[in-house]
Parts: C-alpha cells; structure tokens; sequence
C-alpha cells in the first residue's frame, strides 16, 4: 500500500490505527482466513518533485542479480510533471 500511496506522489506514509473490524461480521471467517483489517492511514502531498524523488529512494531495494548473485537496485521512472 505504501508503494502505491508514494507512486501517487504523496510522502511521509504511515498506518497510524489497525484493528479487526470484522470481527463479529457476518463473514468474519472470510476475512479472518485472509488476515483481513481495517486501517487508518495519513499521507501529505510532496511539496516538490525533488522531495518527492528522495521518497520514491528510500523504497528502492537491492536485489541479488540471478546471474551472479550481485546486488541490483531497482528505481521508479518519473513520469510526473511538475506540479
């Protein structure tokens, strides 16, 4: 969720209240088997581009290259416009 909250150029993700609220739910099973909750969660609009593009960094990870277990990054393509 947060990868898809920052892609929509929002910055400073955070859950900040979970529970299960389907609990006593007509299809609570349903939800229970899938680990189903409700969540609360805050976001801001980036001021800029810039501090936009440093989010987008901090959730690019390294992943072992299957050729030669070697480290690669992975990034987002900015396809934004200035706002």
């Amino acid at each position: 969720m947060q990868t898809t909250v920052v892609a929509a150029g929002f910055v400073d993700f955070e859950i900040t209240w979970r529970a299960d609220v389907f609990s006593g739910a007509p299809q609570s099973s349903s939800a229970a088997n899938f680990g189903t909750l409700g969540i609360n969660f805050r976001a801001r609009k980036a001021a800029n581009q810039e501090e936009w593009l440093v989010e987008i960094a901090r959730l690019s990870c390294a992943l072992p290259d299957a050729a030669d277990e070697s480290s690669a990054t992975t990034s987002v393509k900015d396809t934004t416009t200035d706002r």
